[in-house]
């Protein structure tokens, strides 16, 4: 099993940075690669289209806002892997700093394409942590 985590830390609070993480359905707001988002099935299973025209399909397994987390899978998409579980939790720093991490576990349909998938995945998420960074940080020097 292939595993991938990383983690950033934004100058936001919590409940700032959980409004946009939180938010199942608002992968396109901060993720560039994912051009829409349609939720179904009760708002537990996202329809995902990608820049490249790729589908993806993911149920939540369990979304906590008390916890600041949820968990979901991918049911299906372009990737070479089976067992996806990922996880987006937030983390209050202090009142005005947050540490958001995206970390995923996964089997590689083929091992030997193990390290390429794992460098994929984290390649991905820093992009998407990074730009969620930039937004909310944004934000808060127009609020200042």
């Amino acid at each position: 099993m292939a595993s991938v985590s990383v983690s950033i830390d934004i100058a936001a609070s919590a409940e700032e940075v959980w409004s946009l993480v939180g938010d199942f359905d608002g992968l396109p707001v901060w993720l560039e690669l994912i051009r829409s988002s349609r939720l179904s099935d009760d708002g537990r299973v996202r329809h995902l289209a990608a820049a490249n025209g790729s589908i993806i399909v993911e149920r939540l397994l369990d979304h906590s806002d008390s916890n600041l987390q949820y968990l979901y899978t991918i049911i299906e998409g372009p990737d070479a892997v089976t067992d996806y579980t990922a996880s987006m939790s937030v983390r209050g720093i202090d009142a005005r700093s947050t540490t958001v991490t995206w970390a995923s576990r996964f089997e590689p349909n083929d091992p030997h394409e193990a390290e390429s998938l794992v460098a994929n995945y984290r390649s991905l998420y820093l992009a998407g942590l990074t730009r969620l960074k930039v937004i909310l940080e944004g934000r808060g020097r127009q609020d200042a």
